[in-house]
């Protein structure tokens, strides 16, 4: 194996988190990866992983060279590319995204990105909790609202409206709000951020600007599926995307509240791991964009 197949194997290893899982994604041999990495390391000659019997750690000098090698993998495939502008994308495509998102955006259209690129396997976990990509092997994640990720490029795929709402019964119980004010005397179900730990506050548009209030409530969340749970049996008021929202206040489980004091917007944007964006998750990016009309 030639030193490009190598450092392939290597990629392939560390985001799929074993030896067995990469020869059968590479669909090689096991002991070919073995082999490869044995030469890898003698190559540079620094070790790259470390291996116990439960699972691999990188080593920094392995989190360096993952790091800096796998833009370069991405740029030869974009120079084939180049020449061969009808190759069909292969191989795998990992990304994350919330629940909300890949359940009811995502995933019900997901056929037709398959009918245009039918080599391609996407590796696609949905998560509320934000998810490192160095270390979980990602190709790009979605993010909504505000970006703490520095190390990181974002391309913004458009933005998504947002509603407040709660279910019939709590509002026969604590009555209709009619200004952000009001919302002191209600129940919040809250949600958590889970880098910073804090409760994230609530945002209104109104005659003056953005207003951010903290509504008390009982309830802390991390889950999107849970917070609607939470809502629909009465244990407070929502704020969310609306697309998710929308199907619970067209049946009357859930009733918008405050549409004089409508929720600001909040960006969706594309994350990947460095400045070159490879084919791959350029031709998702711009098939996320055209699934945004009309959120």
């Amino acid at each position: 194996m030639n030193l490009f197949d190598n450092i392939k194997i290597f990629i392939e290893i560390v985001d799929s988190g074993s030896f067995t899982q990469a020869a059968e994604n590479l669909q090689i041999h096991r002991p070919a990866v073995t082999k490869a990495l044995q030469q890898l390391e003698q190559h540079t000659g620094v070790r790259l992983l470390q291996r116990t019997t439960r699972r691999l750690y990188l080593t920094p000098e392995g989190e360096e060279f993952y790091r800096r090698s796998k833009p370069l993998l991405s740029q030869a495939d974009d120079l084939l590319d180049a020449f061969a502008p009808n190759r069909p994308l292969h191989g795998q495509l990992r990304v994350d995204m919330p629940i909300a998102f890949a359940r009811q955006i995502v995933v019900p259209k997901l056929t037709e990105f398959y009918h245009s690129h039918p080599e391609l396997e996407i590796v696609l976990s949905s998560s509320d909790i934000r998810r490192d990509m160095l270390r979980d092997g990602l190709d790009c994640v979605l993010r909504m609202g505000t970006l703490d990720d520095g190390d990181y490029v974002a391309r913004p795929l458009g933005n998504i409206n947002m509603a407040t709402c709660a279910s019939p019964e709590y509002l026969a119980q604590y009555g209709m709000p009619s200004h952000p004010d009001d919302l002191q005397h209600h129940q919040a179900v809250n949600w958590i951020n889970n880098n910073s730990r804090q409760i994230m506050p609530w945002r209104f548009q109104t005659s003056t600007g953005i207003k951010e209030v903290t509504i008390p409530g009982k309830l802390i969340l991390d889950n999107s599926e849970v917070y609607i749970a939470a809502g629909l049996a009465g244990l407070g008021l929502l704020q969310g995307m609306k697309f998710f929202l929308q199907p619970y206040i067209n049946n009357g489980q859930l009733v918008e509240v405050l549409p004089d004091s409508p929720c600001p917007q909040r960006q969706l944007s594309l994350l990947y791991p460095h400045r070159h964006l490879s084919h791959k998750v350029r031709v998702f990016a711009e098939w996320l964009e055209g699934l945004m009309d009309g959120l």
